[in-house]
């Protein structure tokens, strides 16, 4: 699975822990958007943490699924960097 995460989040210790968590599972393209990869099961889990950290009321995170041949499409301008979608990864 392949998902570009942003989020909009009103509270400094929130904000950190979210960025805390995605770090876990992907690598940041802007400063508050994310580019994920990760099996299913383990997308499941990054939900689950995902939505002990938001706060429904106040904050915003959107979760967009991109499919492979959406990711090889992917443009950059400036100083931005096409995030790296390596072929395999080691356990």
């Amino acid at each position: 699975m392949l998902a570009l995460i942003a989020f909009d989040i009103a509270d400094d210790h929130r904000r950190y822990r979210i960025t805390q968590v995605l770090l876990d599972y992907g690598q940041r393209v802007q400063e508050s958007v994310f580019w994920v990869e990760c099996e299913d099961d383990l997308a499941g889990r990054l939900r689950e943490r995902l939505q002990g950290a938001v706060d429904i009321e106040e904050d915003n995170l959107w979760w967009i699924t991109v499919c492979q041949a959406c990711a090889k499409r992917v443009e950059t301008m400036g100083a931005g960097r096409k995030p790296e979608v390596p072929d395999y990864y080691v356990l």
